[in-house]
């Protein structure tokens, strides 16, 4: 398929909620074994609307539902179209409400048993406690979730510099980095596993990011991790992930984009994670 072409599809815009207050448009999939396969939710990443960041919930909605997944791009409370009336007191507690009620509205209107949630960023953050709270959620893919510098990833970020730079430029580098990362420290008090990520996003302690992903495996869910080459030494190889969680190796799925920002902006990478989500969930949930 071209970069540029989008599947044709007759997309459906929902209402839903007590008061009708959230919205989402509905790509109904297209394939004789659509009502045994699980739904697809594609969450905000961050407050953006529900098209995603350069179109890409459009696409990925689409390419899903030609392969057989009826998806939902949900604008939660308070973002895009959606109303906030949720009564929770945090906006993750509202997310988790908000995907619920998508789930509830999917299952009674259309059939669906169980699903798959997704989200780029904060909507990957999202995506991992609505699996935690809901038995429903059979799959979750998280496209840049929470990343964790190791000394092996420092390393290899030095030897990149190092070919690209040479000694000399790599080893001011270094200092200056040290620099930062002592003034952060003493200024914040706070250590490297909850150091704040681009966009005001706030890494959860290592300990507890790794539980939350083990609980959701051990309850049977498949997890399907996606990161872009933005992150540094927070992740720099494809296999970083298992570096961090060892007990993760082996239970996973996970998918590493180098060249990619962290929007996936260029329409190769776009084309190139679509393809991956959508290989994910079609060898997954056969």
């Amino acid at each position: 398929m071209p970069a540029t072409q989008e599947p044709q599809l007759r997309d459906e815009v929902l209402h839903f909620g007590d008061l009708d207050q959230l919205v989402g448009i509905l790509s109904p999939g297209c394939h004789a074994e659509t009502a045994a396969r699980p739904g697809v939710i594609l969450l905000n990443a961050g407050v953006l609307h529900r098209v995603g960041p350069h179109r890409l919930h459009v696409r990925l909605a689409r390419t899903l539902a030609m392969a057989g997944f009826t998806t939902l791009r949900l604008d939660l409370g308070g973002i895009g179209d959606s109303v906030s009336a949720s009564a929770a007191t945090t906006f993750r507690e509202t997310a988790v409400a908000d995907t619920r009620t998508a789930m509830t509205r999917l299952a009674e209107r259309h059939g669906l048993r169980s699903f798959v949630v997704s989200g780029l960023c904060a909507g990957a953050d999202n995506a991992l406690a609505t699996a935690l709270a809901d038995d429903r959620v059979r799959g979750i893919a998280v496209i840049d979730p929470p990343t964790y510098a190791t000394r092996a990833a420092k390393l290899r970020l030095v030897k990149t510099r190092i070919a690209e730079e040479g000694p000399l430029d790599a080893l001011k580098w270094g200092l200056g980095v040290a620099r930062r990362v002592s003034r952060e420290r003493l200024g914040r008090g706070r250590s490297a596993a909850t150091e704040p990520e681009a966009e005001g996003r706030e890494t959860p302690p290592l300990a507890t990011y790794a539980a939350q992903m083990l609980q959701v495996r051990a309850r049977g869910a498949a997890i399907f991790a996606v990161f872009s080459g933005a992150h540094r030494e927070r992740y720099n190889h494809a296999d970083q992930i298992f570096e961090v969680i060892p007990a993760l190796r082996g239970q996973i799925a996970r998918a590493y984009f180098p060249e990619a920002n962290h929007t996936f902006t260029e329409l190769a990478a776009q084309s190139a994670l679509v393809t991956a989500v959508t290989g994910w969930c079609v060898r997954e949930f056969r």
